[in-house]
């Protein structure tokens, strides 16, 4: 397989944006994007991004990452929240035992999880039997695996119950209800349940060890591949930011040509012509700028740890960047609907640009993953020597 360049894979993802940018106003109506646009995002590889070499993948690092995920955002952040989770799963199946990464990447199928272990596993000959239900199962029509999170007691490993992902094809489980929130709804992230699947265990991963060792469980791994050499959630995470930086850049353009275009009629002026306006178009190109400077200061730290190959860090080092991801985050869903107040009720109809923008940026700062309280009071509890985020 030739090599694929940083270039060449933004430039896929362009394309993609833009043919889901054809597709928004279905796939907010029913609730997800359609197979034909899975189609299009598995012919453009991008499930290869972090995949190790050996098991066909591309093994790019987080620049190449938060930018394919940032240029899709910029047309729709359902589309990228897709887009990166097709990714970014296939970097926890490089942890698993030689033998479940060599299954999974065989199949070349998109992969799923939920993480929050509440499934219950009974211990059978060869694996664990897997029951319960889970929410926010994104992407999970388009996907051949899931990982499902539960406590399991791992053989061999000292510590007793640990979360794990516990590895299922999908046409072992089943889709529960409708997706139907208030943003992010072309993600299609649908809750699933299961009852009595055996999974074996080179397809449970062991969340706690890898979080803290960063080593694949069984060895046998490829050590200049980024994944191996960054901390494992600060890298997984990177995505999130990046949706925001593509929708806040979005949105600041939108409004700004919008305020050009706009006539005040009550006043017989252009709204751009008002100082006031002027003034506040550059507010917001200037929080842009700031959500895009972090952003970057996260990447550039991922950079760093891979080139000095730091995969295993300090409690502060490993939560900083969950509170500048929460920050991102916060900050981008603000600028949404600052841009929303500035243009008024016109930008508030179903399907407008910004009113999705708004909707799809309050989902993700609230994913637990950007939770600012949580995060900011982990952080803290680092820089004092106490334990930070339990998760992440």
């Amino acid at each position: 397989m030739s090599d694929v360049t940083h270039e060449d894979m933004v430039a896929r993802a362009e394309h993609i944006g833009q043919q889901a940018a054809l597709e928004v106003a279905e796939a907010e109506r029913r609730g997800g994007f359609s197979l034909q646009l899975r189609d299009v995002v598995h012919q453009a590889q991008i499930h290869k991004l972090l995949r190790p070499k050996r098991y066909g993948g591309f093994a790019l690092g987080p620049r190449t990452f938060s930018e394919v995920v940032r240029v899709v955002a910029r047309h729709n952040a359902s589309a990228a929240w897709l887009v990166y989770f097709t990714a970014l799963h296939e970097q926890w199946v490089a942890f698993l035992d030689p033998k479940g990464r060599q299954e999974i990447y065989d199949s070349d199928g998109f992969t799923a999880d939920i993480f929050f272990p509440i499934g219950k596993v009974q211990y059978v000959d060869g694996g664990v039997k897997l029951s319960g239900q889970w929410n926010w199962g994104s992407g999970v029509k388009w996907d051949t695996w899931i990982g499902l999170g539960a406590l399991v007691e791992i053989p061999g490993m000292e510590g007793g119950p640990q979360p794990c992902l516990v590895t299922a094809n999908t046409s072992e489980i089943e889709i529960v209800g409708e997706w139907d929130p208030f943003g992010l709804r072309g993600t299609g992230s649908h809750s699933v349940r299961c009852s009595d699947v055996f999974v074996p265990w080179h397809r449970v991963l062991p969340l706690a060890h890898v979080k803290k060792t960063n080593q694949p469980v069984g060895g046998d791994w490829e050590p200049d591949t980024p994944i191996y050499r960054i901390p494992f959630m600060p890298m997984f995470t990177v995505g999130f930011g990046a949706i925001a930086v593509g929708v806040a850049q979005r949105v600041a353009d939108e409004v700004k040509r919008r305020v050009r275009e706009r006539q005040r009629v009550l006043y017989g002026v252009k709204e751009w012509e008002s100082p006031i306006a002027q003034r506040n178009v550059a507010e917001l190109l200037t929080r842009k700028d700031a959500i895009e400077a972090m952003q970057e200061r996260y990447v550039q730290q991922l950079e760093a740890w891979d080139a000095a190959n730091t995969p295993v860090v300090s409690e502060a080092e490993r939560n900083r960047p969950n509170a500048w991801r929460s920050h991102i985050c916060r900050e981008a869903g603000a600028l949404a609907f600052r841009g929303i107040e500035m243009l008024g009720g016109a930008a508030t109809t179903r399907g407008d640009p910004l009113e999705i923008a708004a909707r799809d940026l309050f989902m993700l700062q609230i994913h637990v993953g950007q939770l600012y309280d949580d995060n900011m009071l982990a952080y803290g509890r680092a820089e004092y020597g106490l334990p930070g985020h339990p998760l992440l």
